[in-house]
């Protein structure tokens, strides 16, 4: 074997082996330092974002339980406040309107004096100090609204400020509630307590309301000549909304269709006659504000007599039939008392005939232009000739304490028929009759009939407004309540010009059934029965026919129009009924 070349050996020293072995010395203990200080600082990264996190998560548990805690404060504020109102209102059977209104103000400015000592709410949940974390109304902010009269009922919007804290993170919210004791019915243009039910094609313009059912069909229904008919007619509109109690109670009916309720609608459900979902509230009977009418009817009364009056008596001798005599023995100062007698022969110049002159045209003027409170006993008939009407002055009919009354112990008829001449009411009137009103009438009135209704017999009404001409009076209108039934009907039927409107608004406690079909029928102001209300109206010209209405259909000529009067709170607010709860409208939830 030969020798190794030279080039190929490397002559290591032992001393330069030595020194490099002791330069690579520790390299190891800096790459493990390196790699510990690596993972130190990724696991403190880790726990400084799971320590993070956790904060996050109950800074955000504490910031929902807080705005939950302030919005059960608003709840239980606003339920604390309905409570209180409706006591004091239960314990103002014997109070005037003003001092009702004094009481409620009373009790608002005293919550916005302290309010946040005596609304909080605490709840069962601990805080990190041990300490029960509690919510409280921090500010309560009161305005009235409505008019300057004494005496006549008012609003107040309430707003409540409410503040809860858990752990450090605090909510503010603040909510507004709108307060007044005003009967709902009169803020709805069509409605019944129970069952709302629109047949065919009307116009209406406003809010409607369905205690129970509301059900909408295209097909309305009336009876010609004894015999019962049918007519489909579209569309129904509304201009305004519908208040139900659930979608389920809102039923849809289309000739030949089965019928289906809203809540099985959607968007794109073609149907004729749908009211637009944003136009659909929920509004519980429970928190409705009912009217009981012979309640009312005393309560008016017993505004007339004033301080001192004593509703139990009143009740007795009004239920006996001895009101009139009660009243005029018991508060002469405060009623005329006028007997109307038999017209006297005007060629009569004896001295007799002269005294019965004077009698009759004192009695007249008493009955017609009062000044003060009336009570009548008997029939009361206005023909625009001799009785020509009843005109307080404005002042005396919005009088308070005591409050003007026109009390009749009978039946008021107004019959202006054929006459071209108005007869003019101004007047307040209590009627425990019947109430007929035939012909041209110009109203600034609220009358209560307190006659109620047979049984037996679906035909026997209260009231009748029979071919009549309703205007308001310095363009007020009519508020006519009625316990019985009432019957809105023209004798000049299968006529197709528009008539002016009834600027009135109708109540009834029965039932109650309306008709554009043969006539047209025009409402400016509302009609509301606490019982079941029916519409039946057709679009189209109508004539006579020999066995049925002959309907030519057209969508420009409605034949049921019924549009909100707004300024019914305003112009009757002395004769409207008083309610025996307050009217709570709470509005959304702002985050402060």
């Amino acid at each position: 074997m030969s020798e190794p070349s030279q080039r190929h050996i490397i002559n290591i020293r032992p001393g330069a082996a030595a020194r490099r072995f002791r330069e690579e010395q520790g390299s190891a203990l800096v790459l493990v330092m390196f790699i510990v200080l690596l993972l130190t600082i990724l696991g403190l990264s880790v726990l400084s974002a799971a320590v993070g996190g956790a904060q996050r998560t109950e800074t955000r548990k504490n910031d929902v339980q807080s705005l939950h805690l302030a919005e059960k404060t608003l709840d239980e504020a606003i339920a604390y406040i309905t409570a209180s109102l409706n006591k004091e209102v239960g314990k103002s059977v014997d109070l005037s309107q003003n001092e009702l209104d004094d009481k409620i103000a009373s009790f608002l400015q005293s919550l916005q004096a302290g309010g946040s000592n005596g609304l909080l709410v605490s709840t069962d949940l601990l805080q990190t100090e041990g300490v029960t974390a509690v919510g409280k109304i921090v500010k309560v902010n009161s305005v009235k609204s409505g008019p300057a009269q004494a005496g006549q009922s008012v609003s107040y919007r309430l707003t409540l400020t409410a503040e809860a804290d858990v752990n450090g993170v605090t909510r503010t919210l603040s909510q507004t509630v709108v307060i007044d004791t005003f009967p709902d019915f009169l803020k709805y243009t069509l409605g019944s307590e129970n069952n709302l039910t629109i047949n065919g094609s009307p116009y209406i313009q406003g809010n409607i309301y369905a205690g129970n059912t509301l059900t909408i069909s295209d097909t309305a229904l009336y009876k010609y000549k004894t015999r019962d008919h049918s007519f489909v007619s579209k569309p129904f509109e509304l201009s305004g909304e519908a208040h139900i109690q659930s979608l389920n109670k809102l039923v849809y009916q289309e000739q030949g269709k089965q019928p289906v309720t809203a809540d099985k609608l959607t968007s794109s459900t073609s149907m004729t006659g749908k009211i637009p979902q944003q136009d659909v509230k929920i509004k519980s009977h429970r928190s409705f504000v009912e009217v009981n009418v012979e309640y009312s009817f005393i309560d008016k009364i017993a505004e007339a007599v004033g301080a001192g009056a004593d509703r139990k008596k009143i009740s007795e001798n009004l239920a006996s039939g001895n009101l009139v005599n009660y009243l005029g023995t018991n508060y002469q100062s405060i009623f005329d008392h006028p007997v109307l007698p038999s017209k006297p022969d005007p060629t009569d110049t004896s001295e007799q005939g002269k005294k019965n002159l004077t009698d009759y045209n004192t009695a007249v003027q008493q009955l017609t232009q009062p000044s003060k409170s009336v009570i009548y006993k008997g029939n009361l008939t206005l023909d625009g000739t001799e009785l020509s009407g009843i005109n307080y002055t404005q002042s005396a009919k919005n009088s308070t304490s005591p409050r003007n009354w026109y009390i009749i112990d009978g039946d008021l008829i107004i019959n202006n028929y054929g006459n071209a001449t108005p007869i003019q009411v101004r007047a307040n009137i209590l009627v425990t009759g019947k109430v007929e009103i035939r012909g041209k009438v110009d109203f600034d009135s609220t009358i209560f009939a307190l006659r109620a209704s047979s049984l037996d017999s679906a035909e026997d009404y209260t009231t009748i407004v029979e071919d009549a001409s309703i205007k308001g009076l310095n363009n007020k209108e009519l508020v006519l309540i009625s316990q019985g039934r009432i019957l809105i009907n023209r004798l000049a039927a299968f006529t197709n010009n528009e008539p002016a409107p009834l600027d009135a608004f109708f109540y009834t406690d029965s039932d109650a059934k309306l008709y554009g079909v043969g006539s047209i029928f025009s409402l400016s102001g509302g009609f509301f029965a606490k019982g079941d209300l029916t519409i039946n109206a057709v679009r189209g010209s109508a004539s006579e026919g020999t066995g049925d209405i002959t309907i030519t259909a057209n969508n420009s000529l409605t034949r049921f129009k019924a549009t909100y009067n707004d300024q019914i709170f305003n112009d009757q607010q002395a004769g409207l009924p008083r309610v025996n709860t307050v009217n709570i409208r709470v509005e959304g939830v702002k985050l402060d």
